[in-house]
């Protein structure tokens, strides 16, 4: 696990305060929203008792039981004129009840006069062109159930004011006897016609069926198309249900101040509703919303339904809690209402009397959504808890990124301290600062510092060898000549044979540390010169064929005029390695390849012999000194000098050298890049 991760954890601790402070707040507000909605549950309940008494069911006009088998008249604040506009109803569009499959109806009650509003789609219109006389044309049918009433039909000549006329199934046709009671407005619109009609509720009685007769000319006959919003041939039409008159004259004595009140039948419909919620709650005309208050409401939100759909269709008692109440011992339920800082509680207490339940009483109260955020000090204090966690977090987490970039920066500049020659960067980044990743820092530069000065002392060590090696050496040689020189028995002279050897096999490896040591200071005071690179490569192969008379020499170019700076000198002496590389480790009869290409700006050189591929074990040092990869025999010693110094001259170059096994893995090839002078 990274620094920053450990710190980030460490830091989500300081979060505790915070979550108990929004636990402590979660409480607080369920036992503040217990209190208001026992408070109204109880004032709910005294209502309920109060109309324990009252007949609900003897009260209503008709028995019902489902909303889409009831038409349901909803009050109006004034009287519609009647002119076949809707823009004077104060019904919304929710109250608006299917007619087959694209007519709509609403049906509104004022006093007592019943008014339906109708849309019909027909894209053809047919009206009756001669009075009594087919084709009737397109009309519209109502049965009312009230004392004296009777089918009633709606057609006419022309769009305008027109009177309803008596008439019978199955036909409908018109019957000259007309309804004076009934007044009709018939407008044609963009997409068919609209009907508006006034009645008395009298007229209507306890059931209200509606009718559409569509009739459409085709090829010189009418088709005929009937919709209703019940089985017209059924003997009674939908139930008509109205508010009763006597209900609203007593709902009206428990009215509360700023509370909503709504009587309910046993079925669910509104029987009488008056009073309002307040409206000046918070986020509704009051007092503006904060930023923390919108983020505290964000948190500590409960998710509750909105108080639109309270009644679907409107008039009847859709939510599924509240009608659940009319079965059982009462229901409290919150609402969202408007914006999410305000909330409607809603409490229902059964109308129980001794034939069960024959209503319910609805009471609601607005509120805040969020109880708990009306106390502008816990609002403060959850505030500046949060916000002191969230800054201390983010401090932590700040710091614990930079700590981790300097331990990262560190790690990066400990693993390049070390180049690809062995070069070595004691100076690390940090090691000024005063802690403990400085202490760090300096304590890897003073490591690597006497790294670097055992490795220059490693370095220089084959030079002091061979300066320090070659006069006892050479007293040793000295004496062995003056001994071989003298008198001596034939048994011994095995092993002044195996004397002569050796000394001449140590004096052959301290020229060779000799001529690398040379070799290193040489390198470093030579000057550059410019020179042509084949005409280098193709003067030494020319001699190699005579020196290696055992093997065969391919040189192939493609480099044109390839021009270097440097040194003539080195390049030849890098190629000899090379070349002694190959003869080492190929069978005589085996054919090497020289080659020198252009390659970009670089021109690369490579040798390649057929042999053992390279050992895996030593691909990363085989250009460093003193190291071979030769089998060691009796006769002669290798002290790995060779790669060494064709990695030092191509450095001199300002180039590089690689190694790695041909593609068939038949042997070996070493490529030199050195950078083109233009």
């Amino acid at each position: 696990m990274s620094l920053r991760i450990q710190l980030l954890a460490l830091a989500a601790l300081t979060l505790a305060l915070p979550w108990a402070g929004y636990r402590y707040v979660q409480e607080l507000e369920g036992a503040l929203r217990n209190g208001l909605e026992q408070a109204l549950l109880a004032s709910a309940s005294t209502v309920a008792t109060a109309l324990g008494n009252v007949p609900l069911a003897a009260l209503r006009t008709a028995g019902t039981a489902a909303a889409q088998n009831t038409i349901y008249a909803h009050p109006l604040s004034a009287a519609p004129e009647l002119d076949g506009y809707r823009n004077d109803w104060t019904l919304a569009e929710a109250a608006a009840r299917a007619l087959g499959d694209s007519n709509r109806y609403w049906v509104g009650i004022h006093e007592r006069s019943v008014y339906l509003f109708i849309e019909a789609a027909d894209d053809s219109l047919v009206y009756q062109s001669t009075p009594t006389e087919r084709p009737y044309g397109d009309r519209v049918l109502i049965l009312p159930q009230g004392p004296g009433a009777d089918w009633l039909l709606l057609h006419t000549l022309a769009p305008g004011i027109l009177r309803p006329q008596r008439t019978s199934p199955p036909e409908f046709v018109p019957s000259a006897r007309y309804e004076t009671r009934v007044a009709a407005y018939w407008r044609e619109t963009g997409t068919g016609y609209a009907l508006e009609i006034r009645m008395p509720v009298e007229l209507v009685g306890g059931r209200l069926g509606l009718a559409l007769i569509d009739v459409d000319a085709s090829a010189g006959e009418f088709a005929v198309t009937l919709e209703s919003s019940w089985p017209v041939d059924t003997s009674l039409p939908t139930p008509f249900l109205v508010r009763p008159p006597a209900l609203e004259a007593l709902g009206r004595q428990f009215e509360q101040p700023a509370k909503r009140l709504r009587i309910v039948d046993a079925d669910g419909w509104v029987l009488f509703d008056g009073g309002a919620i307040d409206p000046l709650a918070q986020g509704i005309g009051g007092t503006p919303v904060s930023l923390a208050e919108q983020f505290l409401s964000l948190i500590l939100a409960r998710g509750d339904p909105p108080y639109s759909e309270l009644e679907s269709p409107p008039g009847y008692l859709g939510d599924s809690v509240l009608r659940d109440a009319l079965r059982g011992p009462g229901a409290i339920a919150w609402y969202a209402r408007g914006t999410e800082a305000s909330a409607v509680v809603v409490a229902v207490a059964p109308i129980a009397t001794d034939e069960g339940i024959t209503g319910a009483v609805i009471l609601e109260q607005g509120s805040d959504a969020i109880l708990t955020l009306t106390n502008e000090a816990l609002v403060e204090l959850m505030t500046f808890t949060l916000g002191a966690s969230l800054l201390v977090a983010l401090g932590l987490l700040s710091y614990a990124t930079y700590l981790s970039f300097r331990v990262r920066r560190l790690a990066r500049a400990a693993d390049t301290a070390l180049g690809p020659k062995g070069e070595i960067e004691p100076i690390l980044p940090g090691h000024r600062a005063r802690d403990e990743i400085g202490d760090l820092s300096r304590s890897f530069s003073s490591l690597l510092a006497r790294l670097r000065d055992h490795t220059r002392y490693l370095t220089t060590l084959k030079g002091k060898l061979a300066h320090e090696l070659r006069t006892p050496l050479a007293v040793v040689a000295t004496s062995l000549d003056n001994l071989e020189r003298e008198p001596h028995e034939k048994h011994l002279v095995p092993y002044l044979s195996r004397l002569r050897e050796g000394t001449d096999r140590l004096d052959s490896i301290l020229a060779a540390m000799s001529e690398a040591t040379a070799l290193e200071q040489a390198v470093t005071s030579m000057s550059r010169e410019p020179f042509e690179l084949g005409a280098v490569v193709r003067g030494c192969i020319e001699g190699y064929a005579d020196v290696y008379r055992d093997r065969s020499f391919d040189y192939v170019q493609d480099a044109g005029i390839a021009k270097a700076s440097g040194s003539a000198d080195l390049i030849a002496q890098m190629l000899d390695k090379l070349v002694d590389n190959a003869v080492s480790f190929s069978a005589p009869g085996t054919t090497i390849s020289i080659g020198l290409r252009a390659s970009g700006d670089e021109h690369v050189i490579s040798v390649a012999n057929e042999g053992p591929t390279l050992p895996a074990s030593m691909r990363t040092s085989l250009f460093d000194s003193l190291v071979s990869v030769r089998e060691r025999d009796n006769h002669k010693g290798h002290l790995g000098l060779g790669l060494y110094v064709v990695a030092l001259i191509a450095e001199f170059h300002r180039g590089a050298v690689d190694a790695r096994d041909l593609p068939d893995a038949s042997g070996v090839v070493f490529t030199v890049a050195l950078p083109t002078d233009s």
